[in-house]
């Protein structure tokens, strides 16, 4: 049995919404909507799928709302691309570390 674990996140970059709702689609992930969105009663019964699809369709809303463009989904390689370059930043960090440690 795996643990179940609740955090909050904070969405500071268009690309990681992209990568939640590919999670939440693949069902590794649940996205709860806010106190301010909480379901009323007639939104309790909806399947998860149709909770989810309500979900992406408010956040494509608020995004029109907040004039950001549309994206089109992440492909493989551009999702490649992001985690090759951030392990590389972290690579360089730890190195820089060690280069410290041992002066």
């Amino acid at each position: 049995m795996t643990a179940v674990r609740t955090m909050s996140i904070r969405i500071v970059d268009p690309q990681a919404e992209r990568l939640i709702v590919e999670l939440a689609s693949r069902n590794l992930i649940e996205i709860d909507e806010s106190e301010r969105d909480a379901p009323s009663s007639a939104q309790e019964t909806l399947t998860p799928l149709e909770r989810f699809r309500r979900a992406g369709v408010a956040m494509v809303k608020r995004r029109k709302q907040a004039g950001l463009p549309e994206e089109d989904p992440m492909t493989m390689e551009e999702i490649v691309a992001i985690v090759k370059e951030v392990r590389a930043e972290m690579h360089a960090e730890e190195q820089k570390q060690k280069m410290a440690a041992c002066r």
